[in-house]
């Protein structure tokens, strides 16, 4: 009798704590990121979240805009893009940026039925990760220039960072 007792509170510690981690969602990722991450870019209107390291300290903001590339698509697809800019960052002495496409979970799903193209010839939008609102993508080819500083440490935070967002793409490739 104790044994099933002990085995019934485990299962319910377990469930208890599976069921806070499900509550916390995709908006806790704090402790998810390594703690070389203390810098954080936050968007509150689009419910984005975006934790950079220590060298990124004094980083800027661009607010740009994407469009699809299909002109006879009237009126014209277009959505917001966050360009993390590194500190270092001059027109003579280039490092590598963070330009995060974001898109309506409407235009991500017209996207991947090909209504529409928002990447251009030689690339693809890939999924970041998303919320209940809007999904953030980034294009394949964003670090294509080799000349461009710290491209690679660049790949290696947005890696970190998809990581701590662990649901599933809502279309797989």
């Amino acid at each position: 009798m104790k044994r099933m007792k002990f085995k019934y509170f485990c299962v319910l510690v377990l469930l208890q704590g599976l069921t806070s981690l499900l509550l916390a969602g995709e908006t806790n990722i704090e402790r998810t990121l390594p703690a070389q991450f203390p810098v954080q870019y936050d968007n509150a209107e689009y419910g984005l979240t975006f934790p950079l390291p220590a060298s990124w300290k004094g980083y800027s903001v661009q607010l740009e805009k994407w469009n699809s590339n299909q002109p006879e698509i009237v009126p014209p697809v277009s959505g917001s893009m966050i360009v993390l800019r590194h500190p270092r960052w001059k027109t003579n002495d280039m490092y590598q940026d963070i330009p995060i496409m974001v898109f309506t979970r409407k235009q991500w799903d017209d996207l991947n039925a090909g209504k529409f193209d928002a990447a251009g010839a030689g690339g693809i939008i890939e999924e970041l990760w998303h919320n209940e609102k809007y999904v953030f993508g980034l294009h394949s080819r964003y670090n294509a220039l080799d000349e461009v500083k710290d491209w690679k440490e660049v790949g290696e935070i947005v890696r970190k960072n998809c990581a701590a967002h662990p649901a599933a793409h809502l279309y797989p490739q």
